[in-house]
């Protein structure tokens, strides 16, 4: 049993309790590994075999300090100061998890990274090196332990904007504060914080919270678009603390001018034309019910399983819930769309309304999980994120999503219960996406509701805006930018998304926004990621709504 140091606690969320150090290589009489790099390469420190039997079988941690002078940006993030483990598995594959790393001069920092070791494990290695990046790394108190979660019950972090709007002018200075309490009562502890801009800047920073348990980032911008912020409480390790299997974090986000925002790469010059040929294509498919498999009864509701004739690979499947004792052309339509991943469709009913839920791939529903990891693992792995897919719109992944969502719409409107007037569409993330183009290339739409919208703006990376998490840029995806079928959506739409969205960022949902020419209403809310911040709660957040 070893205990670190409290000379060596920078970064602590909670005191150290005892550690059970499973390996500590010997640093020799330096007392540390040393690297420098006049130039970006890659030069190692250290390469110190693990012995096996020490951490096969068991979650294991691997820890340091570390200080380093003059970093350079790394290109990738893989890159740089690397406090890594290589681990060799029986049945050939490597593992290298790895802590993360900053670039530039910091003092002595804990760095640490935990992994599930399988017992049948071949052989270990830890790696200490300078990768792809110039300067000086220094490496010490290198060791492997037990990983026993650190207790941060009660702890909760917030955050707050100098401008309840979030409207800034250009160069004017955005002032964000981060709050943590434990149990109520403000808390000490190391915060880091990640920033990025539409200006093409981005750092992480680390923060030490104050006796009032805050930390104040500012920043600014000088041109039209967003700065957003992420603050995540970090454990005496340097590893996010977490709570309930979540990381203890809070967003926040301000913008400049956000409603001059254009997209950043013009929409392909025949793009209805393009359209126009798929829709012919799939028309020329008869629609045609594969299958109707009764699921259950509810107690409003009647419940299908659907399978639908397509043009594509696949057909349309999807839940759908009739209300009991419908009579004929009295209920109103709502289909929704489902949001990225490999799942069976999402099951919805109301008793007031017809409601299809459409599967994004036209896989089977309702079945054993197992099912659907391997579909995640293999044929679906990574689906919509292929270079080479995507330098053709007719192969691309969401060329057949997209027939599927319109013969889906197409199959209910045959539906006998149908008002035959009023169609809600619905969707979030990669569904909101489908609903627009839905809504684009259909008529007779009467509303759309979209939350946190996905493959918004895919050229804003060409000119410095967030990035967020989307495929690359490729000739193809041109014609499944969200942003591009806004035009032609003719329904009134309603959009809510967050301030600090890390995968759809907020520049994009604007341009999505300004693109509209249909009545619109836009809610942006602060604290709000793709999914929720632990401590974010709607009714009281910060929010601003835009119309028009």
């Amino acid at each position: 049993m070893k205990v670190l140091p409290l000379l060596l606690v920078l970064l602590s969320a909670a005191s150290l309790a005892a550690e059970t150090v499973l390996f500590a290589p010997d640093p020799g009489p330096a007392g540390q590994w040393s690297v420098s790099l006049p130039k970006p390469g890659r030069r190692s420190a250290a390469s110190i075999p693990v012995p096996v039997e020490r951490i096969a079988g068991k979650k294991v941690m691997l820890a340091a300090e570390i200080e380093q002078q003059d970093v350079s940006a790394k290109p990738n993030y893989w890159n740089g100061v690397k406090l890594m483990l290589v681990l060799n598995y029986a049945d050939g594959k490597v593992n290298y998890p790895q802590a993360g790393n900053f670039s530039g001069t910091r003092p002595w920092t804990p760095h640490a990274v935990a992994v599930t070791v399988p017992a049948d494990i071949s052989s270990a290695r830890i790696e200490l090196a300078l990768e792809e990046v110039s300067g000086t790394a220094r490496f010490r108190n290198v060791r492997i332990i037990e990983d026993i979660p650190a207790d941060c019950r009660g702890y909760r972090l917030t955050g707050s904007i100098d401008r309840a709007n979030a409207e800034y002018r250009a160069g004017e200075e955005m002032k964000f504060t981060f709050r943590l309490t434990r149990d109520g009562k403000p808390a000490s502890g190391f915060l880091q914080i990640v920033c990025a801009g539409d200006d093409g800047r981005s750092e992480t920073l680390c923060r030490k919270l104050d006796k009032a348990g805050t930390a104040v980032v500012t920043r600014k911008l000088t041109r039209p678009g967003f700065a957003m912020v992420k603050a995540t409480l970090l454990t005496a390790y340097g590893t996010p603390a977490q709570s309930g299997g979540r990381p203890i974090q809070y967003g926040l986000g301000g913008g400049v001018a956000a409603d001059t925002l254009k997209p950043g790469e013009p929409e392909p010059e025949d793009f209805d034309a393009y359209w126009d040929r798929q829709k012919r294509a799939l028309a020329a498919v008869p629609l045609k019910v594969l299958e109707k498999k009764f699921v259950r009864e509810s107690k409003h509701c009647l419940i299908y399983d659907l399978k639908i004739a397509c043009a594509g690979r696949r057909p349309v499947s999807g839940y759908l819930a009739i209300p009991k004792n419908a009579k004929p052309k009295s209920l109103p339509l709502r289909v929704f769309y489902q949001g990225y991943g490999v799942s069976g469709a999402t099951l919805r009913e109301n008793p007031a309304e017809l409601t299809f839920s459409v599967n994004p791939h036209g896989i089977e529903n309702g079945r054993e999980q197992a099912y659907y990891i391997a579909l995640a693992n293999g044929e679906l792995r990574s689906y919509g994120f292929s270079d080479r897919e995507n330098a053709r719109p007719e192969s691309s992944y969401f060329n057949g999503m997209i027939l599927r969502d319109l013969r889906a719409l197409e199959f209910c409107r045959t539906l006998p219960e149908w008002d035959g007037e009023t169609i809600h569409l619905s969707g979030g993330s990669q569904g909101a996406f489908q609903t627009v183009a839905v809504a684009a290339l259909s008529d007779g739409i009467s509303s759309c509701s979209l939350e946190v919208p996905w493959l918004c703006d895919l050229g804003g990376v060409n000119i410095g805006r967030i990035r967020g998490w989307r495929p690359n840029l490729r000739p193809g995806l041109g014609y499944f930018d969200t942003v591009n079928f806004a035009g032609r959506v003719k329904a009134p739409v309603t959009i809510k998304a967050g301030l600090s969205d890390w995968v759809c960022p907020p520049s994009g949902v604007w341009v999505l926004y300004n693109s509209l020419k249909a009545p619109a209403r836009l809610t942006m809310y602060q604290g709000r990621d793709h999914a929720v911040y632990p401590a974010f709660d709607e009714r009281q957040t910060p929010q601003t709504t835009y119309c028009k």
